[in-house]
């Protein structure tokens, strides 16, 4: 999204004006916040996300990202090269979501993984809004 600046219309009345329509415009956006910090990931492997088809992101365990999205409806895609997850949502102006994203195991996943050095992870992808 382009840079907005304020134009300073040399009265302090014009001033105003610009800000309350700044100010009106930020109330506007939206953001999505993409998090991998939950306590019960795993830690392990990278988690590849792509928002409505767009670049690729990979996050490792602690790693989290926000972008700004236009008002509507979007896709999100998640995966750990073994299992995918679609979420679709829709998000309103000015409000900011959160997706956390969380690779886990399963009761028998450490003793595979001490047995034969790797056990496969499944993903919970939990959406809620940040008021």
């Amino acid at each position: 999204m382009p840079t907005r600046t304020i134009q300073h219309a040399g009265s302090i009345a014009g001033v105003a004006i610009d800000e309350r329509e700044q100010d009106a415009l930020d109330d506007l956006r939206a953001f999505l916040t993409i998090a991998r910090t939950h306590a019960s990931d795993f830690g392990e492997r990278q988690v590849f996300v792509r928002l409505d088809g767009g670049a690729r992101i990979a996050l490792v365990y602690g790693e989290s990202f926000t972008d700004e999205l236009k008002p509507g409806s979007h896709t999100l895609r998640v995966h750990n090269t073994l299992v995918w997850k679609t979420v679709r949502f829709t998000i309103e102006p000015g409000e900011h979501l959160e997706c956390q994203i969380v690779n886990c195991g399963r009761w028998w996943t450490y003793a595979m993984a001490g047995v034969l050095g790797s056990a496969p992870l499944f993903l919970k992808v939990q959406l809620r809004s940040r008021a």
